[in-house]
């Protein structure tokens, strides 16, 4: 007897040998109907797209494996060879399910004699789509519409934006906008979509080596949910993320990850009480020709023409975004950025969610285009000091001359129009570093600092929370079907109720590695300040509990119906004593599977609630 997926052949041997001991008549038939149902559990998906649309490398990246990180040179340099033939690959966490790399499409080759050369793709319960630039073939087209006839579930996924807004970003420079980029790329799928009546809704961008960014996360949450058929209560999306830099998630992620999940409150709360390692983003913002440059060097005590300045002209000399440390602040960084446009277009494309906060610039009159830019940072969650340069121009005595608190109160009314509440105005001068306000600026950067960098990391918790969560419930997945084959001998050794008790255990462990039981809460409790009724409050899952085991018994002994898309109807096993109730690998299989994603979601949760500023 061949070993199906997800099982070996010492396993087998080993069940065989319990169920002989039994009953040597029917073990060899108990035995069969075991493999038939981890047969029946077998979910196939077929991955398809161009050769070179990066199938191979969204495929490993599904199952965990990162070839070429290592060293990305040689990876790009020497791509994967496309598949000749269907190649299978087994998910770590998920052992009945297999993710196939079919071949290839690439013109000039017909739709049709491309669809001969996959062959019968009957046998998957779902087609994954890869598109690495532009619209889907027309060849991949009808295999959606074949897929979508026969009511098996379909996904688009279109990779490599990581390689689209690096593009992107080298050819427009200072006109470059990521979300302009994203919205494009998605548009030039979901409009292919539209017009051959397929669902645009499944359409996720990715980027298969940089699997913590876009929408990778998304993507494999549905696939598990049409897949597995787990039910989670959330969308997988969180907040606006334009407020939060992608750095202080990643740095936040990395200084957690090496405790457990109860170590995290407290790991933060001792970040947010000593703030000085952490990473402040400012950048200095405005029109070509505004004084930028020569703001940040007059902030950082440095001439023009010493080494290490950012360099200035009468022209537009900033091409690329530089940052500078501010030696008076750790940590804190002055990002010199191109000028920005004057139009609502310009402003759009800015990409303002690397940043923690803003200096906003302007060397004239408070004008539409300071009005855009103070309207798309308080958009996007941000706040700014506002920074009218070269005042000293303004000060000197001529026909144009304005008192300086004209000038101060003509910023602020003007700010305030824009719905800014209590808009901070500095007038400064970079070449009379002494007069005006550039040393109030100085002290307005140092003293703020603390806070500022307590309020970026405070929006990038949720995120990396997230992601710590995600982490250490894909670690707990890979040993569910591992429990649930376990759950499988002790009901051939014990038959009986006692089975139920087990699963109820390893639903116990699950929620100590996730930390939801007493000790964590009071644990997290302690680091917070939060009281641990309120921490209980956020833990919904029946399993916390402890169920009675009877009706756990019920719930893997109950037949699996037949509205189940990827599931069917499959032979019980463990017959045990007369009279005594049968398990279906199947139902302990998905409770358990389940039972681990609802304690994954409280135990998030309750991190989020555990770490939100009251």
């Amino acid at each position: 007897m061949a070993a199906p997926a997800g099982l070996d052949d010492a396993f087998l041997q080993d069940l065989l040998a319990r169920y002989e001991a039994q009953d040597p008549g029917t073990a060899a038939a108990r035995l069969q109907a075991l493999v038939d149902s981890v047969n029946a559990l077998k979910a196939d998906v077929a991955v398809v797209g161009r050769r070179g649309a990066g199938v191979t490398t969204l495929i490993h990246a599904l199952v965990g494996e990162r070839p070429g990180l290592e060293d990305p040179q040689a990876f790009f340099q020497q791509a994967p060879e496309p598949p000749g033939q269907p190649a299978g690959y087994t998910h770590p966490a998920y052992p009945t399910l297999a993710l196939w790399d079919l071949p290839g499409f690439q013109e000039p080759e017909k739709p049709g004699d491309y669809t001969k050369r996959l062959g019968d793709l009957g046998k998957y319960g779902c087609l994954v789509l890869v598109v690495g630039e532009g619209s889907p073939a027309d060849a991949h087209l009808q295999l959606l519409k074949a897929f979508q006839q026969k009511r098996k579930p379909y996904y688009v996924v279109r990779t490599k934006v990581d390689l689209d807004l690096h593009t992107a970003k080298r050819r427009f420079q200072a006109r470059y906008s990521s979300a302009e980029v994203l919205a494009l790329a998605r548009k030039e799928v979901a409009e292919a979509l539209a017009k051959n009546g397929l669902e645009t809704s499944r359409v996720f961008l990715v980027s298969g080596l940089e699997t913590d960014r876009y929408q990778f996360s998304q993507f494999q949450d549905k696939l598990e949910e049409e897949i597995i058929q787990l039910k989670r209560a959330h969308d997988g999306e969180l907040e606006d993320l334009r407020a939060v830099s992608p750095r202080k998630i990643q740095e936040l992620y990395q200084a957690c990850a090496t405790g457990g999940l109860a170590e995290v409150p407290a790991i933060i709360c001792s970040a947010l009480e000593e703030p000085s390692q952490i990473r402040l983003d400012v950048a200095v913002l405005g029109e070509a020709g505004s004084g930028k440059s020569a703001l940040v060097n007059a902030l950082r005590g440095v001439g023009c023409r010493e080494p290490g300045a950012a360099p200035t002209g009468v022209t537009a000399t900033t091409q690329k975004a530089a940052a500078y440390a501010l030696p008076t602040v750790p940590g804190l960084y002055l990002w010199d950025l191109p000028g920005v446009g004057v139009t609502e277009e310009d402003v759009g494309r800015l990409d303002l969610s690397r940043y923690d906060f803003f200096l906003l610039t302007a060397s004239e009159r408070y004008r539409h285009a300071q009005s855009q830019l103070a309207r798309a940072v308080s958009a996007a969650g941000k706040r700014f000091f506002f920074v009218r340069t070269k005042v000293d121009v303004d000060a000197q005595p001529g026909p144009e001359l304005r008192p300086v608190e004209e000038i101060r109160s003509s910023c602020v009314g003007a700010l305030q129009k824009d719905g800014v509440g209590s808009p901070r105005v500095f007038l400064v001068s970079s070449l009379l570093r002494e007069a005006y306000d550039l040393p109030a600026l100085r002290a307005a950067l140092e003293n703020d600092a603390p806070a500022l960098k307590r309020e970026a990391l405070e929006k990038a918790i949720p995120m990396a929370l997230s992601r710590l969560v995600r982490r250490k419930s894909k670690a707990l997945m890979k040993d569910v079907w591992r429990k649930t084959l376990q759950s499988c001998l002790y009901s051939a050794e014990k038959p009986g109720p006692d089975v139920a008790t087990s699963l109820i255990n390893t639903a116990s462990a699950f929620s100590i590695e996730l930390g939801l039981v007493e000790e964590s809460l009071a644990q997290v409790a302690k680091a917070t300040g939060k009281p641990v009724r309120l921490l209980q409050a956020e833990i919904r899952s029946p399993w916390l509990k402890r169920p009675d085991p009877k009706q756990v018994l019920k719930q893997i002994t109950k037949p699996v119906p037949f509205s189940s898309r990827m599931w069917s109807m499959v032979p019980y096993w463990g017959r045990g004593d007369e009279g005594q109730p049968e398990i279906s690998l199947e139902a302990t299989y998905r409770v358990l599977t389940q039972a681990l994603a609802e304690m994954t979601e409280d135990a998030e949760r309750m991190l989020r609630r555990a770490c939100a500023k009251e």
